[in-house]
């Protein structure tokens, strides 16, 4: 019933437990797509000492997380597609919580689950204040409360890739999100406020996309849709950070069109909006040499409260 993707790129400290806790599930009927893209330590090899016919390993050069995604997609068996990156846990009882989602809402494109986070000795647990259910509207629920949407507690029906297109390749931050704002344009979505699953900050590596800017066709404005409110606020937060990033690498032709394209965010009542907003408008006038200044200082603070809080 379910094909599971697990991109695979340098993880041979973490694939092992992370494939562990799929093979531990409760519900048993699911393959494993292992996609990896291109690795260069021995995540091969600790994936190889699993024997589960249920295990497939895919192998391809480097792409992205958001080819390997695609590629395992498109060579899924099953109807529907869950998520897991190689450094992220389930709790056993999550595809079978999944698929009892997939039965109560059998209408819904998207199904997801609380989660909680873990970095170094420490765990976050933050339960969104939403009750089980197919959601009223998945941009308003998300703009409430950012924790009922993350990779590794989605699952996502295979047509719903024919009808809203497939992962953003070579968008360096936000794929994910923007895969899930797509599929919720087309279809409903279903939550379970039940944590089953652990996203693991602790091997983040957010920090190397400060200034990282974006190789793909697809534009988060591309998402815009007039007297939808609540469509047009969340995707205006996602393409101002975008922005930011492109405005501290230097991008200022991609930056400056993004700041255009939402300057209506401003009228949102979203104070951090108009914050980020901002900076925005600054970073894209400031002299180039004064932003790689800044840029040095903000990707020291960024690696330290990765490294340290």
């Amino acid at each position: 019933m379910f094909s599971i993707i697990i991109p695979l790129y340098n993880k041979e400290a973490s694939i092992g437990a992370t494939l562990r806790t799929v093979l531990g599930q409760t519900f048993p009927h699911f393959e494993v797509l292992v996609v990896n893209d291109g690795s260069t330590d021995s995540s091969l090899s600790v994936v190889a000492s699993f024997s589960d016919p249920r295990i497939r390993v895919l192998s391809k050069p480097n792409g992205g997380v958001s080819h390997a995604r695609n590629y395992g997609i498109e060579r899924a068996q099953h109807e529907y597609i869950a998520f897991l990156d190689a450094d992220d846990l389930w709790e056993p009882n999550y595809l079978e919580e999944m698929n009892r989602l997939i039965q109560k809402y059998p209408d819904c494109g998207m199904y997801s689950c609380a989660y909680k986070c873990i970095k170094q000795d420490k765990v976050l647990i933050e339960r969104p204040n939403i009750p089980e259910g197919k959601l009223d509207d998945y941009f308003k629920a998300i703009l409430i409360n950012s924790k009922i949407s993350w990779t590794s507690a989605t699952v996502i029906r295979k047509e719903a890739f024919e009808k809203a297109g497939m992962f953003p390749v070579g968008m360096v931050s936000g794929e994910d999100s923007y895969m899930w704002c797509k599929t919720a344009i087309h279809y409903p979505v279903a939550f379970s406020n039940k944590i089953l699953a652990t996203y693991n900050l602790s091997m983040s590596q957010t920090h190397f996309r400060v200034a990282a800017p974006d190789h793909c066709q697809e534009s988060w404005y591309d998402l815009y849709s007039e007297g939808e409110q609540y469509r047009n606020q969340f995707i205006a937060s996602k393409a101002i950070e975008n922005g930011l990033r492109h405005a501290w690498g230097g991008h200022r032709k991609r930056s400056r069109l993004i700041e255009q394209q939402f300057w209506f965010a401003r009228k949102f009542n979203d104070k951090n909006l108009q914050k980020r907003l901002k900076q925005l408008y600054y970073l894209n006038r400031l002299p180039r040499i004064a932003v790689r200044f800044l840029l040095v200082y903000k990707r020291l603070v960024t690696i330290y409260s990765y490294k340290y809080k």
